[in-house]
């Protein structure tokens, strides 16, 4: 694939997410996914409700869980080890802003919830933004799941090839029902 097709696809998805064009655009011989957004506030807004998700999921049914994070057993086959028999990544995104702290917090606090569910996606603070490594395809293709969030988490976990019928994953989607309904 491309890196042009890699951009194709990160920009439906962020379409899709953020509900903002986004263009990509060549800056000194680099392709790139270039959004605007109106202001700060506007900006912030988009970490605003993933982030809302992430804690109540965490706080009302992952932490502690132990019988859940059972169910999130490591994927090696799309790793691709190197020469030395380390991991390699699959992909490295670079994320450029001047307003990092909505950012900072979504990205800190998502990198420990995505353990548990066994995603090889790392985020680095760099000076002017993130970069995230992204090591296997499977988290890639994750990423690209655009659409309301519980088919969204569906996508996820059939890529984990988790049992959606399994009575903790049942319980999971009830929470996510119970998050949908308070921020309608």
């Amino acid at each position: 694939m491309s890196i042009y097709e890699i951009l194709s696809q990160i920009s439906v998805a962020f379409e899709v997410l953020y509900k903002k064009d986004a263009n990509i655009i060549e800056q000194g011989g680099i392709f790139c996914v270039r959004i605007d957004f109106d202001s700060t506030l506007d900006f912030e807004k988009i970490y605003e409700q993933p982030y809302s998700l992430y804690t109540f999921l965490f706080d009302n049914f992952i932490n502690g869980n132990d019988e859940f994070e059972k169910l999130f057993s490591e994927d090696t086959s799309n790793q691709i080890p190197n020469k030395n028999g380390l991991e390699e990544n699959y992909l490295v995104l670079r994320y450029r802003t001047n307003c990092i702290a909505p950012m900072r917090n979504y990205y800190g606090f998502t990198s420990h919830v995505n353990k548990i569910f066994g995603d090889k996606v790392i985020n680095e603070e760099i000076v002017d933004g993130y970069l995230r490594f992204i090591q296997t395809k499977t988290d890639f293709k994750a990423l690209l799941a655009p659409g309301d969030v519980e088919t969204g988490w569906k996508k996820r976990f059939e890529r984990r090839k988790v049992d959606l019928n399994h009575p903790l994953i049942q319980e999971f989607f009830e929470k996510v029902k119970e998050w949908n309904e308070k921020h309608k």
